[in-house]
């Protein structure tokens, strides 16, 4: 079974988590492709629009930490999120992310990188960071102060508060809030911006992100040189090792 459902209608692009049993969690193999989808879909410009949505109940419950990209090297394994991020920042085209459900660590974070993000009323969002043993990322500790305020921002990073899908909207971290069951109607409707022209859209957007595409990945960078040290740190042996005993008692 794909990890990803592709598929491309009217100008829009839509990319589909669908790891439903593993509640969407990112492996190693999703983050490299989906990178290589922004990268190729750059230079693509019969794709005007991108989204971004999830199979089942989870949007994504954030890194697969069952993966055995657990045990690479510390940069082996770091790269393909940087690189992900980094594709999210260099897309020159719209990039509307479909939260369908519940979104955990990078699922919660990666969001603010998207030009317009909707939610479905069963969505919340979750940051389990300092739980794990590790690092904000996705860019989060720039933007999640930018948008929530830096106190609330806090809150939710460093004691894992969880926001709902109305708290979401009330702090500007989504645009909308969808009827669970009109989330495929939703998407549907969303391919009529697949007509917009792509000139246009690409000059906007560039216009907006000239404020902010060098602080993201200087975050992005920063970031994820906290999370080598992170994941190389005793805290992070510790929190894995009382991570998995947890599961093996369900």
């Amino acid at each position: 079974m794909a990890v990803l459902l592709e598929s491309f209608r009217d100008g829009v692009k839509t990319i589909t988590l669908n790891r439903p049993k593993k509640k969407n969690a990112l492996n190693r193999e999703m983050y490299l492709r989906i990178a290589e989808i922004f990268n190729e879909d750059a230079k693509n410009d019969e794709i005007v629009v991108t989204i971004l949505t999830g199979v089942g109940d989870y949007f994504t419950s954030g890194n697969d930490l069952s993966s055995a990209s657990i045990t690479l090297d510390p940069d082996e394994a770091i790269k393909p999120v940087e690189d992900m991020v980094q594709a999210f920042i260099n897309y020159p085209k719209l990039i509307i992310c479909v939260v369908n459900g519940i979104a955990i660590g990078i699922g919660a974070t990666i969001i603010t990188l998207c030009d317009i993000v909707y939610a479905s009323d069963k969505a919340a969002f979750d940051t389990p960071f300092l739980k794990l043993g590790l690092c904000v990322e996705g860019t989060s500790s720039l933007n999640f102060p930018l948008i929530l305020g830096r106190s609330l921002a806090s809150e939710v990073l460093f004691l894992n508060r969880r926001l709902t899908a109305q708290e979401a909207l009330h702090y500007g971290l989504v645009s909308r809030i969808i009827p669970h069951n009109d989330i495929n109607r939703y998407i549907n409707d969303l391919h009529k911006y697949g007509k917009l022209a792509v000139g246009t859209v690409k000059r906007n957007k560039a216009a907006i992100m000239a404020n902010f595409r060098q602080q993201f990945t200087e975050c992005n960078k920063r970031e994820l040189g906290v999370l080598k040290e992170c994941v190389t740190s005793e805290d992070f042996a510790n929190s894995m090792a009382q991570w998995f005993a947890s599961r093996s008692k369900l």
